[in-house]
């Protein structure tokens, strides 16, 4: 029913990462293991 109505904005994926980082901080204060790569996107550093 929503096939046609799909419409992802370019924020979308910035908001997942904002909520993964407040999650992940919850838990460690010093998260910061996803790291933003300006005109890129995101890396994950483990």
């Amino acid at each position: 029913a929503y096939e046609d109505q799909v419409y992802v904005d370019d924020r979308t994926i910035d908001s997942h990462i904002k909520r993964l980082r407040r999650k992940f901080k919850k838990t460690d204060q010093n998260f910061d293991a996803i790291e933003t790569l300006y005109g890129v996107g995101y890396r994950y550093k483990a």
